[in-house]
């Protein structure tokens, strides 16, 4: 088993107690914990609906990127729910009011009711992780301050998994707009998939540091 999925087990199995010095530093680091647990449950049971999707089934590609994404994040999701429990606050009401607070930060982006097409979904997927994201840099920064070592290794591992899964998106994203496009419109150039794809990720190096 590699390191980082046997370390994982470890943090499920007893994750890391959480030592702080001051009420003010508990309350800080609780927040940030059940912001986090908060987020990974909902991206998670947005993933679980998505899976069963008839337009996600009929699309391999994608298909097989959101079972890998609902698979990720099922596992963050319960390693971030044992650090909720560490730092007192458990499933109860906190976290309950974590989870309502973040349901209204994504309102629109995951319809229970209204099907979406394949090409929306994905760029719900995609801004729901890019927020996973920033949760998780908020949540590793103050784990370091606070000398939390365990769940600031944590949280740089749960960023780690997710940012190859929007570059996937961003891989498979002009075909699936393209294809939907073409449903309607028989003219429309599928052949511009590899530019567009090119092009998206010639910005993004554009836009790093080291570029």
């Amino acid at each position: 088993m590699p390191q980082g999925k046997s370390d994982e087990l470890a943090v499920k199995q007893n994750p890391p107690t959480l030592m702080t010095t001051s009420p003010e530093q508990t309350d800080n680091l609780r927040m940030y914990i059940n912001d986090t647990a908060a987020m990974a449950k909902h991206i998670e049971g947005a993933f679980e609906q998505q899976r069963k999707d008839s337009d996600v089934q009929s699309h391999p590609a994608a298909h097989q990127l959101i079972e890998r994404m609902h698979s990720i994040l099922a596992t963050q999701r319960v390693t971030m729910e044992k650090y909720a429990e560490e730092a007192g606050s458990g499933v109860g009401a906190t976290l309950k009011e974590a989870v309502t607070t973040l349901t209204g930060a994504l309102a629109g982006l995951y319809g229970k009711v209204r099907k979406h097409p394949l090409s929306r979904i994905l760029r719900d997927n995609y801004t729901a992780l890019s927020l996973a994201c920033v949760a998780y840099e908020m949540l590793h920064t103050t784990a370091l301050a606070l000398h939390q070592k365990g769940l600031a290794d944590t949280a740089l591992h749960h960023l780690t998994e997710i940012t190859p899964l929007i570059m996937s998106m961003t891989e498979i994203i002009p075909d699936v707009v393209l294809e939907e496009l073409a449903k309607d419109d028989a003219s429309i150039d599928l052949s511009v998939a590899k530019q567009a794809r090119e092009n998206t990720i010639k910005a993004w190096r554009h836009s790093s540091p080291e570029a």
